[in-house]
């Protein structure tokens, strides 16, 4: 896939504004000004998504309204799966066409809404008649084969009571679901349009019903409440619990600006190939597409709403749209990344797991519940960076890097902005507890010591962010546990240095890909020790004669060293605008990362 320097990775593509559903939450059947919109050809789709590439969008959400209605939807996915795309597609299920099943296997993520399963409910919450829809469509995939589907279930006051009914039913189906509490939005839309378009309800009927009976009033249940119950489902096998977007929604404050991903991460078309703005939730303005994408992202209107709009809006100080603002998460290393790595790991690790007794499962959400209290105390003051292309804030300091979370060193700023975003962040518990799930759980398969992981992933968070010793000792317990099913298992050895487990009882673990990274992260002390553990270096000269490589250069591979010494040299401003370039000159081929810690532990 073409790219270009761009910062855009993901595309929300609405396809249509049409809706055959009457959610009460949802404004886009009730304001006129989502009607009459041109919906793209076939051949205006491929072409929308050919520009969307080579703008660099590798993943895109195919969304509405409903996209089941648009004729085209499928020739819309084929071609974004042709180009390399990651591709997801929402659907309430009332009308998917039979030719769309073929699309299936193709998508990343088939996300299907699936509320409740009491059908007077289903038309309360949705204005439909079309729960049986939702379950034969649902069954059909699976009996297909499908292993991409995902259920999304929107709770409420109205189905919160019910939320057993819909995760056995998930269960069942070897579907996962993903659990949202209610939030508002659309809120403010009709006080920022233009006159003339101000919101307005539509009294067409629906299957027979007015729209007020389609859509009665929330069954009054504090949001406070709603986000207590999904959390406390985040060990239920088949669930998806975003823990960042509860994160998010217990910490909304109206007053502070909002991170989002409107008009920089993440860019949002319209039926017609129109460029939203600032987004579809806010929106009230658009870029005609009259020109490819690649210079509509440098339209000066849309660079003026995403400096002085996006995020400030009153809309969007109380915005909880997650696609808008789990994005910008993992390229700030906050509290709200760190959050968001937890979640996402636990759910992969909860596939292996299965079941839990419900005394393990009280016990985890209790020190689960702790250890996020602590990391997000201990992370309270970490900073987002001051660009776009800075994962979080940081100043030279006398040859070093003084940042919020440390004073580190020049290799590991480089290293860390070697990658677009957080997610191999050095300091992050993740990049080794990954191992997990990645490596070792499936090493063990049936064995007993996996039901323990969960476990083990908290003890080793508390280790890596918190240096807690209680849990290098249980660390210790299991590792050693897991070496007399697996031998000298390298991931296990990488995760047993950082307990309390002796080094005479650690295996080798020279030439496993996160074995440098293992090694820094180590206190000196435990480094020395395990010296013997670990693949000989090689130390680097650098010869401060020759001349400065640019960022450029020194991202290809060439004399990094070299451009290392005069970073050290760089005030603030003039460390910052070379960790720009350098985050830019993006170069997929050159393992940069492992010459810069090689660098770093040989100082």
């Amino acid at each position: 896939m073409a790219t270009a320097p761009t910062r855009f990775r993901h595309g929300r593509l609405y396809i249509t504004f049409r809706c055959n559903a009457r959610c009460g939450y949802c404004n886009v059947w009730q304001d006129p000004v989502f009607d009459g919109h041109q919906e793209l050809t076939a051949d205006g789709l491929r072409r929308c998504l050919d520009e969307l590439a080579e703008l660099g969008v590798s993943y895109v959400d195919i969304t509405g309204g409903e996209p089941a209605l648009h004729k085209e939807m499928v020739a819309a996915v084929t071609h974004a799966h042709s180009l390399g795309m990651a591709v997801d597609v929402t659907t309430n299920a009332i009308r998917f066409p039979r030719q769309a099943r073929e699309i299936v296997p193709l998508v990343s993520t088939m996300n299907i809404s699936l509320d409740t399963l009491n059908a007077q409910r289903y038309h309360d919450i949705r204005g439909t008649d079309t729960l049986d829809r939702t379950v034969e469509l649902v069954g059909a995939l699976r009996s297909d084969g499908a292993r991409n589907l995902k259920l999304i279930c929107v709770v409420s006051g109205q189905n919160v009571d019910e939320l057993d009914d819909v995760v056995s039913f998930a269960q069942r189906h070897e579907v996962p679901v993903y659990l949202s509490p209610m939030f508002s939005y659309f809120s403010t839309q009709s006080e920022v349009r233009p006159a003339g378009s101000i919101k307005q309800l539509k009294l067409a009927a629906v299957n027979g019903r007015n729209a007020a009976s389609a859509a009665p009033a929330q069954t009054s249940v504090p949001s406070s409440v709603l986000i207590e119950r999904v959390a406390e489902r985040r060990y239920d096998p088949a669930t998806v619990v975003s823990l960042a977007f509860l994160h998010h929604l217990r910490t909304m404050d109206p007053a502070t600006v909002t991170a989002c991903g409107a008009n920089s991460r993440i860019l949002t078309i319209g039926p017609s190939g129109q460029v939203m703005l600032p987004c579809y939730h806010e929106w009230d303005g658009s870029i005609a597409w009259d020109r490819p994408y690649r210079e509509i992202v440098a339209d000066p209107e849309l660079i003026r709403v995403r400096d002085s709009e996006v995020g400030s809006r009153p809309g969007c100080r109380t915005c909880a749209v997650f696609p808008y603002l789990g994005l910008p998460m993992s390229y700030r290393f906050t509290t709200s990344f760190l959050v968001q790595a937890f979640s996402e790991e636990l759910v992969k690790l909860k596939r292996r797991v299965g079941a839990l007794g419900e005394d393990h499962r009280r016990r985890l959400l209790e020190r689960s519940a702790a250890l996020l209290a602590e990391v997000e105390t201990h992370s309270a003051s970490m900073r987002a960076g001051e660009h776009l292309d800075e994962l979080y804030h940081f100043e030279a300091a006398n040859g070093l890097v003084r940042t919020d979370f440390g004073v580190i060193a020049v290799e590991e700023l480089l290293a860390d902005h070697s990658h677009d975003d957080c997610w191999r962040v050095h300091r992050s518990p993740h990049r080794l507890v990954r191992l997990l799930y990645a490596e070792i759980l499936p090493a063990l398969g049936d064995s007993p010591l996996v039901a323990e992981a969960l476990d083990v992933q908290l003890d080793c968070w508390d280790i890596l962010f918190l240096g807690g010793a209680e849990s290098a000792d249980r660390l210790a317990s299991w590792c050693s546990r897991v070496f007399e099913v697996l031998g000298g298992n390298r991931a296990v050895g990488l995760l047993a240095l950082f307990s309390s487990l002796p080094v005479s009882s650690i295996p080798s673990v020279a030439g496993h890909p996160e074995e440098l990274l293992a090694r820094k992260l180590l206190s000196p002390d435990r480094r020395a020790e395990a010296a013997a553990l670990f693949s000989p270096l090689v130390p680097s000269t650098v010869d401060l004669s020759e001349a400065v490589p640019t960022p450029e250069e020194a991202r290809s591979g060439d004399r990094v060293p070299r451009f290392v010494a005069a970073l050290r040299e760089l005030d603030t401003t003039g460390l910052r605008h070379a960790v720009r370039r350098w985050k830019l000159a993006h170069d997929p081929d050159v393992d940069v990362e492992r010459h810069l810690l090689e660098l770093e532990l040989t100082e």
